[in-house]
């Protein structure tokens, strides 16, 4: 059998890169016991965690185990890195690729870069547009909301750099998306409502709520309570965010 060290770290590295790009906790425990399968390991015991993962893995009953612990610290949604992690468990479950083909492939999933920051902030401004049109928006809130993500998109790229915790980046990030949309709203008149709801839409954790339910549904109910309590709380500090920027102006809108 190939070396156990080099096993450990391919599955672990499959379950830490599922757990950062947005997975559910019980999808990143079958990937690695379907990973151990395809590697041969009879006994597999994973705990995973929306923060962290705890693997024990041994080759078969009776030999001496062999534990990981794994810090997860920072988490988004990265569709395509999650797509091309459970392709890779795939093969290894068909026995198509050894322990060190699998983890060489995982690495390379995790250097590829991430698109351009340019596109980011452009694709990020848009979805804020268009979610204002869907709110009802015309065609001048559209615009404002727009310069509201383009606002919003340059500015959390920093917030990371600095080390700022995610929910008082989202008091931040609401704080700034109603003043940019109450100024413009002074230069000439506009929806407020759906110009600043459009705006901050894309960041709302829609995927944490999803994944909430589908692991408490799966009976992982710590998992399925941390991330119910990190989509309100991302919910209650952008509100906040906004309800600050609006007392400063008195209180008139």
């Amino acid at each position: 059998m190939a070396d156990m060290n080099v096993m450990l770290d391919a599955v672990c590295l499959a379950a830490r890169l599922m757990l950062e790009s947005g997975s559910e906790t019980y999808r990143a425990e079958e990937t690695v016991e379907h990973m151990c399968k395809g590697f041969g390991i009879q006994k597999a015991d994973v705990l995973a965690l929306p923060t962290g993962l705890i693997l024990t893995l041994s080759e078969k009953e009776g030999d001496a185990a062999h534990t990981r612990l794994i810090r997860v610290r920072s988490r988004n949604t990265n569709l395509s890195r999650m797509d091309a992690c459970n392709a890779v468990s795939r093969q290894v479950a068909r026995g198509q690729l050894t322990p060190e083909e699998a983890l060489k492939k995982l690495q390379d999933i995790q250097h590829t870069p991430l698109p351009r920051f340019l596109w980011q902030v452009l694709f990020g401004a848009l979805s804020a547009a268009f979610f204002c049109i869907m709110l009802g928006g015309m065609a001048e809130d559209f615009i404002v909301a727009l310069l509201c993500g383009l606002l919003i998109h340059l500015v959390m790229p920093l917030l990371g750099r600095w080390h700022v915790p995610g929910m008082l980046g989202g008091l931040f990030t609401g704080f700034l998306t109603a003043q940019l949309a109450l100024i413009c709203n002074t230069l000439y008149p506009i929806h407020l409502e759906p110009a600043i709801s459009g705006a901050v839409l894309p960041l709302l954790s829609g995927l944490a709520t999803t994944n909430a339910i589908r692991d408490t549904i799966k009976g992982d109910l710590v998992s399925g309570s941390a991330r119910i309590s990190e989509a309100v709380l991302t919910a209650v500090f952008l509100a906040a965010g906004i309800c600050i920027a609006l007392s400063m102006w008195g209180g008139k809108y």
